[in-house]
């Protein structure tokens, strides 16, 4: 490239006033397949037509041949003027070179742009750590999300810039400065050209410059770079550990050397160099929120740690002490981990660490989930927050430890040997007795790795209102005790997941299983018996709607099936009675939405004359409409007119105006009618969008132990538009009833339970028919 800019420079007959300068990444010498090269002319005191001629000669050809070029044309106030304005700007003139022309020129201006920087580098710092943040907020951290910017990401390329910048800021190589250890700089010069040539390889493959790992551009660039499968690792995921490795280390190197010189190390008393003394140095690191001393980490690593060898007292005490930290423990842990004494001081950590996981929900590798879920429950244990049954729960927690434990171990298992949560309740004992941990605490933290999906996996795929499955639940659990450290490990796992792992539907759905189940263990059942409980909620609704005439209310209550009187809410009755008082004609559909109770959420009630495929009708004009559902209750009254209640969000912004509920209403009675595809519609408006990703596999599982009175169908799939429609369509061409639906969406990957029946109102136990079933879901699924 150099040489290619020198001949087209000197053939424009440049005046000896102008510079042809390399910036950036070209400016130091480090140039991927699809770079930008960014160039500066400088002029000092040329004419413009020479100027002009120049940028012709360097900037047509390039551009003829498909280069992408950055190029701006200044003098030196100009430049001076920029870098102060722009941060970018100022970095990238200090990776500057003369490529042609005036050195003099470029040393002048160079030494302009640098002399604020030298005169004030804590500022400049302050600068790059500033526009670091941004980064971290705009592109997330390389070392944790599966479809990382290898370059703007924190713990990306950029990071490796930014401590060249700060060398140059501060007029010293860092390790003279005392802010960086040479074991650090190592890491560093080993993540950046691992990650020059993962960015290569992806430029290669995708034609482009693209600096976004994508999940389907990885087996490619894994396989460019070498990667294999192993028997517990797939190459893709080789390659991606690697990626996360290497990132990891930039980033805490990055971190603590910016902390270095702008908040000066901790001063630490003289440090025990044992195991004990080291997690002891750390703790008090982690209460103190300070920095530790870059000496101090030289020393730690030669502290004495037998891989595999049992914990005594004094080391359990002091990595339990640093545990309590929650989220001062973070950085410190994962210090430890980034000097090589975690894995040493626990055997298990090394299978997990770095490990992607490749699901749609989850944000971080499993070692950093683990971490961040441990912190979670340490915070919720010292601050419960506005919530009375997380306070309740908080207080009923006698034993803090087995809980801290139990959610740093709780996704142990995921280590390429099959089903995690089996291999994790072995892993973890195996770990606990390792570190010494026995009795009542070994035997809580065991239960929370065994059952930590528990909670979460029911409340959003079962129904609530089945008395067995509570009891079920109950049994499972035992105690209120181990109820309210469960309910407190599921909140810190799904925070520490990601936001779509915890919405507030999400949440107050677990918020009543646990109510549930915690009335079963404090009192030993499920409350009154049915015929009770159907007496008190017809007197309630009954009471809730007093200003409607006696014998509306009583008509309602004789027309409405007992599952509805016994589920629906109270405050939603009065409007779903004023739906149907009068008779529903064979194609009306009468409607109505409101806010729901949870955040960004529409309850909606579809009143229509009930008949074959309806439930299938509504999800299809649902989707065309842009509404997705989050659960569905499919009710049916005594004289055939359909009362089905769905709760609704936005598919593409939360606020539902009456014109898109008009749009459903329009749609749906057109295809009642019969003079609209539904079939059609939803297929053409699914070619406007992205296709489904083909990473996430379709998983369909027929269940008939979890209900006692109904078949209950998990779907797994891609998101896509119009899949409830799909699935329901299916269901009705199957002659099959659904009582309830829950619709759990994961970012790309979608969870959807179905409670049916046949058209004989029994259970779908024949073995031909479930096999029909699965695989015709699956055809039209995969279709």
């Amino acid at each position: 490239m150099d040489a290619c800019l020198r001949d087209l420079f000197d053939a424009a007959e440049p005046s000896a006033e102008v510079a042809l300068v390399a910036l950036g990444g070209y400016g130091r010498g480090m140039l991927s397949p699809g770079s930008d090269v960014d160039l500066l002319i400088l002029h000092e005191g040329a004419r413009p037509d020479d100027v002009s001629a120049v940028a012709e000669r360097l900037l047509y050809p390039m551009w003829d041949v498909g280069l992408r070029v950055g190029h701006a044309v200044r003098n030196a106030d100009e430049c001076v003027q920029v870098a102060a304005e722009r941060l970018d700007a100022s970095t990238a003139m200090l990776d500057g070179r003369v490529v042609a022309g005036s050195a003099q020129a470029w040393d002048g201006a160079r030494s302009a742009v640098l002399a604020p920087v030298r005169r004030d580098p804590r500022a400049f710092a302050e600068r790059l750590v500033t526009d670091r943040q941004a980064r971290r907020e705009r592109f997330g951290s390389v070392s944790s999300l599966l479809e990382p910017d290898l370059k703007e990401g924190v713990g990306g390329l950029r990071d490796a810039h930014a401590l060249g910048w700060l060398r140059i800021g501060i007029g010293r190589p860092l390790d003279e400065a005392g802010i960086l250890r040479e074991a650090e700089r190592r890491a560093v010069d080993e993540a950046e050209e691992f990650l020059v040539r993962a960015r290569s390889a992806l430029h290669l493959e995708t034609g482009r410059g693209s600096d976004r790992l994508l999940v389907e551009q990885q087996p490619a660039v894994g396989g460019a770079m070498g990667y294999e499968d192993e028997p517990s690792l797939a190459a893709v995921d080789g390659l991606m550990r690697a990626v996360f490795e290497h990132a990891r280390q930039l980033e805490h190197v990055s971190t603590a050397v910016f902390d270095r010189f702008l908040r000066g190390a901790s001063e630490l008393p003289p440090m025990d160099p044992t195991p004990e003394g080291v997690l002891r140095a750390f703790g008090s690191i982690a209460a103190e929120g300070g920095v530790m001393p870059a000496a101090a980490l030289d020393a730690m690593i030669a502290t004495p740690i037998a891989d595999g060898a049992g914990w005594s007292d004094e080391v359990r005490n002091e990595f339990l002490g640093l545990l309590r930290n929650g989220p001062g423990a973070v950085p410190a842990l994962e210090t430890l981990d980034r000097i090589g004494l975690l894995e040493r001081y626990l055997p298990a950590w090394g299978p997990v660490r770095c490990r992607p996981q490749r699901d749609p929900y989850h944000r971080s590798a499993v070692d950093v989930h683990l971490l961040e879920s441990a912190a979670g429950v340490a915070t919720l244990l010292d601050d419960p927050g506005q919530d009375p049954l997380v306070a309740r729960a908080v207080e009923a927690v006698t034993d803090r430890d087995a809980l801290l434990l139990g959610a740093l171990l709780h996704d142990v298992g995921k280590r390429g040997e099959g089903d995690h949560v089996a291999v994790g309740t072995r892993v973890a004992a195996q770990t606990l007795e390792h570190m010494g941990v026995s009795g009542p605490t070994a035997d809580l933290a065991l239960f929370l790795v065994a059952e930590h999906l528990l909670l979460s996996d029911t409340a959003t795929r079962r129904d609530l209102d089945d008395e067995n499955l509570v009891l079920g639940v109950a049994d499972r659990i035992g105690d209120p005790t181990r109820l309210a450290a469960l309910y407190l490990v599921t909140i810190a796992d799904a925070e520490a997941t990601g936001p779509l792992a915890w919405t507030p539907w999400r949440a107050a759905l677990v918020r009543e299983l646990v109510v549930k189940v915690q009335h079963v263990l404090e009192r030993g059942d499920v409350g009154p018996g049915t015929a009770e409980r159907l007496s008190a909620r017809a007197e309630a609704i009954r009471g809730a709607l007093g200003r409607e005439a006696p014998d509306v209310v009583e008509r309602f209550l004789l027309r409405m099936p007992r599952g509805y009187v016994l589920s629906v809410p109270l405050e939603r009755v009065a409007s779903h009675v004023r739906l149907i008082a009068t008779p529903v004609g064979a194609h009306e559909v009468r409607t109505h939405a409101s806010e729901g109770t949870r955040e960004a959420t529409y309850d909606l009630a579809v009143v229509a004359t009930d008949r074959s495929g309806l439930l299938s009708m509504i999800a299809g004009a649902l989707s065309l409409a842009g509404l997705s559902v989050l659960t569905a209750q499919v009710f049916t009254t005594d004289d055939g007119v359909a009362v089905d209640l769905f709760e609704i969000e936005g598919a593409f912004e939360t606020d539902v105006g009456e014109e898109r509920w008009r749009e459903f209403r329009t749609t749906l009675r057109k295809a009642i009618e019969g003079r609209l595809s539904l079939d059609h519609r939803v297929r053409e408006k699914r070619r406007h969008y992205p296709v489904p990703r083909r990473d996430v596999p379709v998983r369909v599982e027929v269940d008939n132990q979890a209900s006692d009175f109904f078949t209950v169908i998990e779907v797994g799939a891609p998101d896509r538009l119009g899949l409830l429609f799909d699935v329901t369509r299916t269901f009705g061409e199957l002659q099959l009833d659904v009582h309830l639906a829950k619709v759990a969406t994961f970012g790309a990957r979608v969870v959807d339970s179905f409670y049916v029946r046949d058209d004989l109102g029994r259970k779908v136990d024949d073995l031909e028919r479930v096999r029909e079933l699965e695989r015709a879901l699956r055809a039209r699924i995969e279709d």
